[in-house]
């Protein structure tokens, strides 16, 4: 592909608008992570004090006594 003259001043024409059109998605991109930060609910404990597997709050993840956890068969 050879560089003409008519390619390089449409390249040079095309940069500010692919410019533009990357500032207008990344400030739509901050927007919906906004809304999301905004809708999700605030966290109910910590990993210290919930279970991963099952969700329950009066034992941690690597209890027995989890419903959740593998059994040895």
């Amino acid at each position: 592909m050879s560089l003409s003259r008519r390619r390089l001043l449409a390249a040079a024409a095309a940069a500010p608008a692919l410019l533009l059109a990357g500032r207008s998605l990344r400030a739509a991109g901050d927007a919906v992570g906004g809304a999301i930060r905004a809708v999700r609910p605030p966290a109910d404990g910590t990993s210290a004090t919930r279970c991963a597997l099952c969700g329950a709050g009066d034992h941690a993840m690597l209890d027995p006594r989890c419903p959740a956890a593998r059994r040895v068969v």
